[in-house]
């Protein structure tokens, strides 16, 4: 969730990192060392190295850095040249001189700076002997001071290099010497450094890793949309210039809808416009531009996919997927003869940048693919953007895609549905389908316009053929009127179906338990009872149905206050859902949301993890409409654990998502508790008001200012005496209490989240949002 400051790029990138490399520099004064620093692209070694070589300089060391050649075509020892060739240029004649004649003629084969009548081709010096001669040019050159020797993208700089290091390592140079190699971590390239070994350990290996999540959201710039914010994150995975070329973006507007993972690895680039594009010198221009191919294709690729969008024979299309491997871009799938890109960001910024001719190329695939028999996962995603309206058997296909992926990429999914319904005569099936998936990525609004345009069809006649599907459509409306806050009109849609259908479908009894369940305390009895007709409803086979019911009776048993029930049902569900994986768990995001809800009561911190991996889950598939429900589930949670900071920023992020949804409701809702929070803090800051009570701990602490007992209150809330007794116990220890008339007095006065002394229990009651259409199903609400 967003938290955490901006700051400048590269400030206080891999500091650790750094600090090891100071301490080689230091070690190196009195033994000379050796370093390989690693890492995948874009992480930051380059800048790294930099930082490094600044650092040496300002202790007044001599420093020489080189890289490879970028384009392939360099001379042996170009890295060597590029960092030592200057620095032979400027040397004192001493110098020179006591390298001896036999070394300078070696040295001027290969540097051009030492050139003159000793000038040969490089090519025919004898590798071992330029070895052994540099390394006397290191320790002149080193003298005193020292000398650190930087060789940038070394995976890239040939067996020379590679030769030339392990002679360094058997015989080190008699001098203060730090030598830096930096390469990327895959590929033959880096294999072969990778096995620089020294019995003594004098080879220091120091890995460049993803940034943590607070480190990367510091690189950040100041103004990011909540949303964009938390995608960025998402997709750069901690690597600093992808945060930088992501960020670099258009923010999303309110229509704005996120993108699920899976959007990045096929099909159109869902990335909004960037004036940033990835450093993609190092590449040559083959690889570069089958890199355009590769993501045109979309993941996973084959070598041949390759040659036949990019327009190459396969022959280059295997040298420069060689390339890309050996550059750390693309890697091996899981299938023989497939590759894939390691980040799915930097297809999609590949994709975005490309031209016109990798995309059409794409489509045309996508159309020649079923024809060919291939696997046309990725093909279809392009199918989409085409624009002449589809034949009937196109619009099959995109509906097939479109049901596939609602659940894991509800934005594509609604395009695809889209382009199936604008068929001439299309069945609404396609259309419902597109419904279901406007809810899923948040834009429930949109979805109620086309219900009810839709229903009366629905309302004339309903073919029996076409039974399960309106019911389905059914909870999905409701969910869509829930999400914005019209609970009333969605218990209305749902018991529009008659009994026996509601009975039949798990689905529709999990989404009128859920609607009880936020109707709040009068309506928590009708919730078990929903929440237990959707388990026997549901079947066992149906593990992500089942297990979102169990949820669901977890949530409702926490709601009634019996502990002991609903850690059974959340002991049951848990695995489950665990067990499904991410993918699988996709169809039940939102009973993560319910397990949160079942543990709020007493397990903070059980809760945070729940709320903290659904909205993981509800990121990764584009769920939109999810978002904010867990960002205020995470809220509560962080404040159950003592954590207010957290707490305001994810109750920010949640009043976002709420007004892009246009649930004003919960946009209020969210905003009372960031001033509930910040309110506290300043009230009083020696005692703990950060921390709210819970909504049964809230009712019960109401109930002991009219003075009634344990047994008393348990009567009235048809709760066990035991369970009122744990219940004030929490109570005493949130608000640093030790009696029955402390919590009678602080509730006297005007603490955000209780009622006024003699008022009803539980928050001040809101008026009840409502939907004003001219038809059924309708409008966007209003606000409550």
């Amino acid at each position: 969730m967003p938290h955490g400051r901006a700051g400048g790029p590269g400030q206080g990138v891999h500091a650790h990192e750094l600090a090891l490399l100071m301490e080689e520099l230091d070690h190196a004064r009195t033994s000379a060392g050796f370093v390989r620093l690693s890492g995948e692209p874009w992480i930051g070694k380059t800048r790294l190295a930099l930082c490094l070589a600044r650092a040496a300089a300002h202790r007044e060391w001599a420093v020489a850095c080189g890289r490879a050649a970028r384009d392939g075509t360099g001379r042996p020892f170009h890295a060597l040249v590029d960092a030592l060739d200057d620095q032979l240029a400027a040397a004192d004649p001493a110098v020179l001189e006591r390298l001896g004649p036999a070394r300078l003629r070696l040295l001027a084969q290969v540097f051009p700076a030492l050139g003159g009548a000793f000038a040969g081709s490089p090519r025919d010096a004898d590798v071992h002997a330029v070895a052994r001669a540099v390394r006397a040019v290191l320790e002149e050159l080193a003298g005193r001071r020292g000398l650190l020797l930087v060789l940038d993208d070394a995976h890239r700089a040939g067996r020379e290099v590679a030769e030339f290091a392990e002679h360094l390592l058997r015989r080190p140079p008699d001098a203060p010497v730090l030598t830096v190699l930096v390469h990327r971590g895959g590929g033959p390239g880096a294999g072969r450094l990778a096995s620089l070994a020294h019995p003594d350990g004098a080879v220091r290996h120091i890995p460049l890793r993803p940034l943590a999540r607070e480190e990367a959201a510091a690189l950040l710039p100041e103004g990011l949309a909540p949303l964009h914010r938390e995608l960025v994150l998402r997709d750069a995975a901690g690597v600093p210039g992808l945060l930088r070329a992501l960020s670099d973006g258009e923010p999303p507007d309110t229509a704005t809808v996120p993108h699920s993972s899976l959007e990045l690895t096929c099909g159109p680039s869902p990335l909004a416009p960037s004036g940033r594009v990835l450093d993609l010198g190092a590449l040559s221009p083959l690889a570069r531009r089958a890199a355009d191919a590769a993501a045109a294709a979309g993941d996973p690729f084959t070598v041949e996919a390759v040659a036949r969008t990019g327009l190459l024979s396969t022959g280059e299309a295997l040298r420069a997927v060689d390339e890309l491997h050996s550059e750390g871009i693309v890697g091996p799938d899981r299938r023989a003869g497939w590759f894939r890109f390691r980040r799915p960001a930097v297809r999609a910024l590949l994709h975005q940048a490309a031209g016109a001719a990798p995309r059409y190329a794409a489509r045309e695939r996508a159309f020649a693919a079923p024809a060919a028999g291939e696997d046309t996962a990725a093909a279809l995603a392009a199918l989409p953007e085409t624009t002449a309206p589809p034949t009937a058997a196109e619009a099959a296909l995109l509906e097939r895609y479109a049901r596939t992926t609602v659940f894991t990429q509800p934005a594509r999914a609604e395009h695809a549905a889209r382009r199936a319904a604008e068929r001439p005569g299309a069945p609404p099936g396609a259309w419902l389908l597109r419904c279901q998936a406007l809810v899923l990525c948040g834009r429930p609004a949109q979805a109620l316009s086309e219900y009810a345009r839709l229903w009366p069809r629905q309302e004339a006649a309903r073919p029996p053929a076409g039974a399960a599907e309106w019911t389905e459509a059914v909870v999905w409306r409701a969910r869509a009127l829930r999400l914005l806050g019209a609970r009333s009109q969605a218990r209305g849609v749902l018991r529009a179906v008659s009994a026996e259908d509601r009975a039949a479908v798990p689905a529709l009894q999990a989404e009128l338990a859920a609607l009880l369940l936020e109707s709040g305390q009068p309506a928590r009895g009708a919730a078990l009872g929903a929440a237990r007709r959707a388990v026997r409803c549901a079947p066992e086979s149906d593990v992500a149905a089942h297990s979102h019911a169990l949820a669901l009776l977890a949530a409702a048993h926490a709601a009634q206050g019996a502990a002991g029930a609903a850690r059974e049902a959340a002991g049951a569900a848990g695995p489950l859902l665990s067990g499904l994986g991410r993918e699988g768990a996709a169809p039940a995001v939102e009973a993560w949301r319910w397990l949160g809800e079942a543990a709020a009561d007493g397990e903070a911190r059980r809760a945070r993890q729940c709320f903290q991996h659904g909205f993981d889950l509800a990121l990764h598939h584009g769920q939109g409409h999810l978002l904010g429900l867990f960002a205020l589930g995470l809220a509560r949670a962080c404040l159950g654990s003592g954590d207010p900071t957290a707490a305001a920023a994810h109750a920010r992020f949640a009043g976002a998502e709420f007004d892009r949804l246009t649930a004003y409701d919960s946009a209020v809702a969210a905003q009372d508790l960031v001033e509930f929070i910040e309110g506290g803090s300043v009230r009083n800051p020696e005692k703990d008001f950060g921390i709210p009570l819970s909504t049964r701990e809230r009712e019960i602490a109401m109930l002991i200012g009219p003075g009634l007992t344990n047994k008393q209150i348990a009567a009235r809330m048809n709760i066990s005496i035991k369970t009122v007794e744990t219940h004030l116990g929490r109570i005493f220890k949130k608000l640093g209490v030790k009696s029955r008339a402390q919590v009678v007095f602080l509730l006297s006065y005007p603490v955000p989240g209780f009622p006024a002394p003699g008022g009803e229990c539980g928050p001040a009651p809101r008026r009840a949002a409502t939907v004003r259409s001219p038809s059924p199903g309708g409008h966007p609400p209003g606000s409550g």
